[in-house]
């Protein structure tokens, strides 16, 4: 049993006496009677929109609406067996449909809290919305349809990614799966093509280096820009080339690593940096993190220990969670060249920022282990990640 106050306690918890219901159901722009049956445990959630709007009038973040910060292991494990059952569409949907507005703003707030790296509350929010977003299209008429669907690919996307990065890549698959097939049946290359580099993410996560190379290759071509492009199409391009040279540096293939970097860092001269479009992020800063990441994987930490002191802005044109993964290759690089003090500081420090997160990757682990074999294994702050991470 969950020891979680419900989401109900928690609004209730947050208004305390500096509002009474009417006046945050005002404050949010939303009905008091849904504002009633969340206090009274009559609704045990609502549309990710009204999520929003409630710790927003509440003046908090969704996160601390949600109580996520420390999720047990089993109310996660939970979450997530609810989210690979979401993704797997059994059955007739039943769920409430969603409106339009909900749908279109979903979406958003969707991506926005995997770039934050809040994959606790998308494990929490996800399996009810997809549900909605099932029956709002199953239900749809020919003018909305396309709406709905566009909003489903985009969620089950973002399901593709946390179940991938929380170690479940069957379901994860499934997911992106699903969303390319939504994807294509769009008016959008460019959106079939973003949901593309998210399989050929996976495939390279999962080790299948040359299938992955092959299909980011395809789709980089598919979409190579014309005489006349936009910012966001050059940005997807050039984040696919990142991609194929990523895997071409996990499977050893240097100079095709080097080549689409190359390539990659031409485009990006050509676009503002942190340009965002299609669900990916492009510009001069990517360029240096993933430089960096394709250094370490083909052996050079040198050539990596550079690259990552190209970073313009102190990496603030990152999403999160590429800041904390960058991070992470510095935690290396910094092993790897004997600042383990170093090390240790910067693993910490994405710890505390992103703990679900952290605690779900795999090279911190590695990290960690190695730490444990230096000087710095006296450190109480070393002993506490290992401690975290479950590493001896």
């Amino acid at each position: 049993m969950s020891n979680l106050p419900s989401l109900g306690d928690r609004i209730r918890q947050l208004r305390g006496s500096l509002y009474t219901q009417q006046q945050l159901a005002d404050r949010a722009g939303l009905s008091l009677t849904l504002i009633r049956k969340l206090e009274q445990g009559q609704r045990q959630t609502c549309s990710v929109a009204s999520l929003h709007k409630i710790a927003w009038a509440l003046d908090v973040t969704l996160a601390d609406l949600l109580v996520p910060a420390s999720m047990p292991e089993h109310d996660q494990d939970q979450g997530i067996t609810a989210l690979r059952h979401a993704v797997s569409l059994v059955g007739t949907p039943k769920d409430e449909p969603a409106t339009i507005q909900d749908a279109q703003y979903a979406e958003i707030s969707a991506w926005r809290t995997y770039d934050s790296g809040q994959h606790d509350v998308i494990v929490r929010t996800l399996p009810q919305l997809i549900r909605s977003l099932e029956s709002s299209l199953s239900v749809s008429n020919h003018r909305d349809r396309p709406i709905y669907a566009k909003a489903l690919s985009q969620i089950l996307l973002v399901a593709g990614h946390t179940l991938t990065l929380l170690r479940h890549p069957d379901a994860g698959h499934i997911a992106t799966t699903r969303a390319v097939k939504l994807s294509e049946d769009l008016d959008d290359p460019f959106m079939a093509a973003s949901a593309k580099s998210t399989l050929a993410w996976q495939l390279m996560v999962a080790g299948r280096f040359d299938e992955s190379r092959e299909l980011s290759m395809t789709t980089a071509k598919d979409v190579e820009p014309a005489a006349t492009h936009t910012i966001p199409q050059l940005s997807l391009y050039g984040s696919l080339l990142l991609l194929t040279g990523n895997s071409n540096a996990r499977a050893g293939n240097a100079g095709e690593a080097i080549h689409y970097l190359s390539e990659a860092r031409e485009i990006s001269l050509r676009v503002p940096d942190g340009s965002s479009a299609y669900n990916t992020n492009f510009g001069p800063s990517q360029i240096s993190m993933q430089h960096t990441d394709i250094a370490i994987n083909l052996g050079e930490f040198g050539d990596a220990l550079a690259a990552s002191k190209t970073m313009p802005g102190s990496a603030s044109a990152l999403p999160a969670r590429d800041r904390y993964r960058h991070d992470i290759d510095r935690a290396l690089l910094s092993l790897k060249t004997g600042d383990e003090d170093r090390s240790v500081a910067l693993l910490s420090s994405v710890s505390t920022a992103a703990p679900v997160w952290f605690k779900n990757h795999r090279l911190p682990k590695s990290i960690v282990r190695d730490l444990l074999h230096t000087p710095a294994a006296k450190s109480e702050q070393l002993r506490g990640l290992a401690t975290k991470l479950g590493v001896h």
